[in-house]
């Protein structure tokens, strides 16, 4: 007995697995095909065409009475990128501060005449008399990342209070920037100039040097300055912004339509999206190829409603008028395009399909 218990446990969580598989290739699948509709007709193309069926499948959705539990599976997919996004960033963020060099060195100088000298005076004279004389070999500087995000979170981040902390992303010395117009060299090739990327002349770009300046930290006798030239373009600029645009449409669309083919996996998820589906389909062709509908059957005494099995003439003392006023109040349905019974208007919206429990036929 227990056995069998776990063995269908096991097979049930496989079966969520390959379910779950599934789901994502087909998401996947959806940004293959949105990549290849961008390439071909561009970002607005794809975005018009793929966000357009995702509101629509949402709005049919949300007719259908599953709105709440599709956006309740979006909510948790975004929620999801979201942290592993930021977990991902922490990572990085934490490898960048933890790979940050000391600004200190202990390794003298050698070269020419500092040789022989340091032969003879090395167990003479201390450490920190020979780095007065010979010098030191710089250290090596941050990486050019790591001098930009301390640039950024003192620009950015400067009138966050510091309750007397020093910020993470601080460096223990100055950095200064000089900007400049100027070109990369002299056979650089000409940048193509349009309304994008008008904003600056062909053939230059903005450029400049960040000079980051720290005293040693273990002796304080020598400062050290590590340069970076920078430069910026803007086609460049323009093209990275777009491909991130882009890149946030997709993963919004695969969230989306990954999202839609978890909720239609169930079977009744599935089955009222279709009914609603093909009831909107049915009025679109009525709308585009009217017929006239069937001749209605009039309603008569002891008539019962197919799915509750009520009268749909419920009968009424002619003294009682809030009774009388409420028989004629209560709204029925007729199939318009099939047999033309009567059902309860209000059961037929219950059972939530566009289709005649009679003969099949749409009730609208």
């Amino acid at each position: 007995m227990f056995g069998m218990g776990m063995w269908r446990i096991l097979l049930a969580f496989l079966y969520g697995v390959m379910l779950g598989v599934l789901w994502e290739c087909a998401s996947m699948c959806v940004l293959l095909a949105a990549t290849l509709v961008e390439h071909f007709c561009g970002t607005l193309v794809m975005a018009v065409l793929f966000l357009g069926f995702a509101a629509m499948a949402f709005a049919v959705a949300a007719r259908a009475d599953l709105g709440r539990p599709l956006l309740s599976i979006m909510a948790f997919r975004l929620t999801a990128q979201l942290a592993m996004t930021l977990g991902t960033g922490s990572i990085l963020l934490t490898t960048m501060l933890h790979d940050t060099p000391v600004c200190t060195s202990d390794l003298l100088r050698t070269s020419g005449w500092r040789g022989p000298l340091l032969s003879v005076l090395r167990n003479a004279l201390p450490h920190r008399v020979l780095r007065r004389i010979v010098g030191v070999e710089p250290p090596y500087g941050p990486p050019f990342l790591r001098v930009l995000a301390a640039v950024v979170s003192r620009e950015w981040l400067g009138w966050m209070p510091s309750f007397g902390l020093p910020s993470l992303m601080a460096l223990p010395g100055t950095i200064t920037f000089k900007p400049g117009f100027g070109k990369r060299g002299a056979g650089a090739t000409p940048v193509p100039t349009s309304a994008a990327s008008g904003w600056l002349p062909g053939m230059q770009e903005l450029t400049g040097v960040y000079t980051y300046a720290c005293r040693d930290v273990a002796y304080g006798d020598f400062y050290y300055l590590f340069r970076y030239q920078a430069f910026w373009m803007r086609p460049a600029a323009m093209l990275l912004l777009h491909a991130f645009g882009s890149l946030l449409i997709k993963m919004l669309l695969m969230h989306a339509y990954a999202a839609l083919f978890m909720l239609l996996a169930q079977d009744n998820c599935r089955e009222a999206f279709r009914a609603e589906v093909t009831r909107r389909l049915d009025r679109l062709r009525r709308r585009i190829w009217p017929r006239p509908p069937v001749r209605l059957i009039p309603v008569e005494p002891g008539d019962l409603c197919a799915f509750c099995h009520e009268d749909l003439l419920p009968e009424a003392d002619p003294d009682d008028k809030a009774a009388v006023a409420a028989a004629a109040v209560q709204e029925r349905l007729h199939c318009r395009w099939g047999c033309g019974k009567a059902v309860h208007k209000a059961c037929a919206a219950s059972w939530g399909r566009n289709s005649c429990v009679y003969c099949n036929a749409p009730m609208l």
